[in-house]
């Protein structure tokens, strides 16, 4: 690992470690209506969320073209609308990205961390 890798490597594990945890706070839910009634959970997934696209913004640029099969935008763009209009965030917009994006997020970014 070079010295500059060594500055960004923490937001990628960071990252990946988010991920991580949204897939074990939802594993047990069945359906949105289960993830939808529990509070709690909801609360950890979007902290969670905030800090994948917190962590983006200390990855470089031209590491994330390097990286293209992460959607390095879409995790940025999702924090800054978590943070900045958190009453509108729809929790079904969240489940569905749990379930379809979530799993292939997790291999792609442990490809990355692995290969550095």
């Amino acid at each position: 690992m070079n010295g500059t890798s060594a500055r960004y490597d923490f937001f990628l594990d960071s990252m990946l470690m988010a991920m991580k945890k949204v897939r074990a706070y939802t594993a047990d839910f069945k359906s949105f209506e289960d993830f939808d009634q529990d509070e709690l959970v909801k609360d950890a997934v979007i902290r969670n969320f905030e800090i994948m696209g917190e962590s983006v913004k200390h990855i470089p640029f031209n590491f994330q073209r390097r990286h293209k099969q992460l959607p390095w935008n879409h995790f940025l763009a999702l924090r800054n609308f978590i943070v900045h209009e958190f009453f509108d965030v729809d929790d079904e917009v969240l489940w569905e990205i749990i379930q379809t994006d979530l799993s292939r997020n997790i291999s792609d970014l442990e490809e990355i961390v692995t290969s550095r």
